[in-house]
């Protein structure tokens, strides 16, 4: 077995103390592991997908050079998100929108027909459409729950807030999913 498949095979507890000694092969384990999920959650909560690449990356720079100060209290997994979640919420403060009205009723007078809506790529783009005009924390919290299938309680942690503020969220932003996209329920 070669080094490259025996660090494969360890553990993210044991890839992440060697990582926190210095083990930059450990370390690239468990980014190649990691770091898909990482950037989807990011893709998927950011509204500008050209940033995604920028703030998975800052994040996994940040997470290397706080690694000696990981306890475990989280899995690293956890702990990633909420590096990432705190850089994309940054990027997203920084910003400020201005949400054009006109602009979002304009996209939706003009959306696909009933014949176009039966796909589940259109029924995908009305989701992120939907999701994109969610606040960022409870577009965090809906996407780290139902793709991710983090707890409750990891996404408290991702999202520095208390556990009853991530169940409201959820419980918000699924009831505006089923309002918002009742037309593709049977």
């Amino acid at each position: 077995m070669s080094g490259a498949d025996l660090l494969g095979s360890l553990s993210d507890e044991t890839l992440t103390r060697r990582a926190q000694r210095g083990d930059t092969a450990a370390f690239d384990v468990l980014v190649q592991r990691h770091a898909p999920a990482v950037h989807r959650f990011v893709a998927r909560t950011m509204p500008e997908r050209s940033d995604c690449d920028d703030i998975v990356q800052e994040s996994l720079i940040a997470a290397w050079k706080a690694l000696p100060t990981f306890a475990f209290r989280s899995s690293l997994r956890t702990w990633l998100f909420s590096i990432a979640s705190r850089k994309t919420a940054d990027v997203l403060r920084r910003r400020a929108p201005v949400v054009d009205s006109e602009a979002v009723d304009e996209a939706a007078a003009s959306g696909p027909g009933p014949v176009e809506r039966a796909t589940d790529r259109d029924f995908l783009d009305a989701l992120g459409r939907e999701l994109g005009r969610l606040p960022y924390p409870a577009r965090a919290a809906w996407w780290l729950r139902e793709v991710d299938g983090l707890s409750v309680a990891e996404i408290a942690g991702v999202l520095r807030t208390t556990e009853g503020s991530v169940r409201g969220h959820l419980q918000r932003t699924r009831q505006r999913l089923a309002e918002a996209l009742g037309e593709y329920w049977p």
